[in-house]
């Protein structure tokens, strides 16, 4: 029975390579600088921060918000909110703000993920340092790097290794049935609460798994057979935990996913992406493929183990769930080196089905980490000589690790937020009122983290919750005028039509947003007010 300070040592030297490696920038203004390469998605999600407590504190209905997109609201379950850490953080939200929970999620997201891969690869190899290695190949690999930019529901991922470690210890019998049950119930809501994509696809990729191992190992099939049914009473319990969630998010207002472009290359997984060192040396390929990114020296390691083992039957499992998760990583269409071709890929019949056709291939590469990272850590555990083949070892999984090691200091990780004096020093409240309805531009992104600093004081006329925007403004032309300055003819008629419409009681423009805002909103006979570093005009008083 390993002790307590055995396995949580490895969590603590992780959580201080993460502040190494990407918080010292951020660590002494935690409020005033953010680990993300801009202020659009960080800024949704300080608000979904700042919303879970302030809707619970407030006896609000936390899943449909009227505080933005008003006055038809906007139906939360639609986006990733990450209700779990938000609620089980509020007590920083509401003592320091959500800029400061934004960076303890960032800092945490790549030390819990690494530490959960540790306690996986440990139970599999029993060895300490390889599982150090496979644990860091995970936390640390490009597949987090990418999401530490904006996309903290992709990054925190320590859920689907403790998932797997529990499958496997159930099939083992180290786990008893009902305390599966439990324990697994509970880990699906908890990955639910922070991002049902992963839920989903993860779901997906453990049923390949499954049959992959029913397939190869004749005698596990018993074993195997045998989880089917405490795995369908734990999604029983997931259900009924999440039947909130999932009562709106079925009865009410829907919004389909909008990020469907996202294109996975080819070439993605040998050569060096953003935010890694090697970049400097090697350019970028083109699209969003940080996340498939392995670098070759784990792809040869990879293919070596595999060879050398190829009659294990664990590791023929571990390599068809990675190569499986890689060849479906790569879309319904081939793409190399940013062009599409005509070439099918193996994803394009799953591309049409229900749910899945909303999925982003580009993101499995999680599920080419997991199996991975396991198999790196098994390949350093094996017993060598100190010879030759030693320092081969040893050099192999030292050109690993720097091969996808992060560019520290990089801007992708490094955001200075400064909001307008209007709203940091309370300005806004000799101007605004609790029901107010408020326009400003800009209309989506840095204005949340305003409405969130501010306690929810007034509500927002826009916003966005990391979906397209709902039909009920994207059917007015002046609703593109406001995203993009872009002056069309009939802009004052279109503008008056959108205000009334959305009860649009003021306007706030930070006027350091470049863009025809005197113009266009002069147009509606206000003067504004310049004050703190904002124009505000008065349109009406509130009802």
């Amino acid at each position: 029975m390993r002790s307590r300070s055995e396995t949580l040592w490895p969590l603590a030297g992780y959580a201080v390579l993460s502040v190494l490696l990407f918080g010292l920038p951020v660590i002494g203004h935690l409020g005033s600088h953010i680990i993300a390469s801009d202020q659009i998605d960080s800024s949704q999600f300080m608000w979904f921060f700042a919303w879970w407590p302030h809707a619970l504190l407030h006896g609000l209905n936390p899943f449909i918000t009227h505080a933005m997109f008003v006055p038809s609201g906007f139906n939360l379950t639609w986006s990733t909110t990450m209700p779990g850490p938000s609620i089980l953080l509020s007590p920083i939200t509401l003592a320091f703000g959500p800029a400061v929970t934004w960076n303890v999620i960032q800092l945490a997201s790549p030390a819990l993920s690494a530490w959960a891969m540790f306690l996986l690869c440990r139970h599999l190899t029993s060895r300490r340092w390889p599982s150090l290695a496979g644990g860091y190949l995970y936390g640390f690999s490009p597949y987090v790097l990418s999401h530490l930019t904006g996309g903290p529901y992709l990054a925190l991922v320590p859920l689907p290794p403790l998932l797997v470690l529990l499958v496997l210890r159930r099939v083992e019998g180290t786990v008893g049935l009902r305390r599966f049950v439990i324990l697994m119930a509970l880990g699906l809501t908890a990955q639910y609460s922070i991002s049902s994509e992963v839920l989903a696809t993860g779901t997906f990729f453990g049923a390949i798994a499954l049959v992959l191992g029913y397939a190869l190992a004749p005698r596990s099939r018993r074993a195997l057979l045998g989880m089917l049914r405490p795995l369908a009473l734990a999604y029983a319990g997931m259900v009924v935990l999440i039947s909130p969630f999932l009562y709106f998010f079925f009865f009410g207002h829907q919004y389909p996913p909008g990020a469907t472009g996202f294109r996975s290359d080819l070439v993605a997984f040998a050569l060096p992406p953003a935010h890694v060192l090697l970049a400097r040396q090697a350019p970028p390929i083109v699209a969003s493929n940080t996340e498939n990114y392995l670098g070759l020296p784990l792809i040869a390691l990879l293919c070596a183990f595999a060879w050398q083992h190829r009659t294990s039957r664990r590791t023929q499992l571990l390599s068809l769930s990675l190569v499986i998760a890689a060849v479906l990583s790569l879309g319904p269409h081939l793409v190399v080196r940013g062009t599409k071709t005509s070439i099918p890929g193996p994803w394009l019949p799953f591309s049409h089905l229900p749910v899945l056709q909303y999925a982003l291939p580009i993101r499995f590469g999680l599920f080419v980490l997991v199996p991975a990272a396991v198999m790196f850590a098994l390949w350093l555990s094996e017993p060598t000589a100190r010879n030759r083949a030693g320092v081969i070892r040893v050099g192999l999984a030292a050109l690993t690790i720097a091969a996808i090691f992060p560019e520290v200091g990089s801007a992708a990780w490094n955001t200075p937020i400064k909001d307008p004096v209007f709203f940091s020093s309370g300005e806004y409240r000799h101007y605004l009122t609790h029901s107010d309805n408020v326009l400003t531009i800009p209309v989506w992104g840095p204005n949340e983290r305003w409405e969130a600093d501010t306690g929810f004081y007034f509500k927002l006329s826009a916003g966005y919750a990391g979906n397209p925007f709902p039909g009920a403004y994207t059917r007015y032309p002046a609703w593109n005028t406001l995203l993009t300055g872009h002056l069309t003819s009939g802009y004052a008629a279109q503008l008056r039509r959108f205000v009334r419409a959305k009860s649009v009681t003021a306007i706030v423009v930070d006027e350091t947003q470049p863009g025809p805002w005197a113009r266009l909103f002069g147009s509606l006979g206000v003067r504004p007010v310049s004050t703190g570093g904002v124009l505000f005009y008065r349109l009406r008083k509130p009802a």
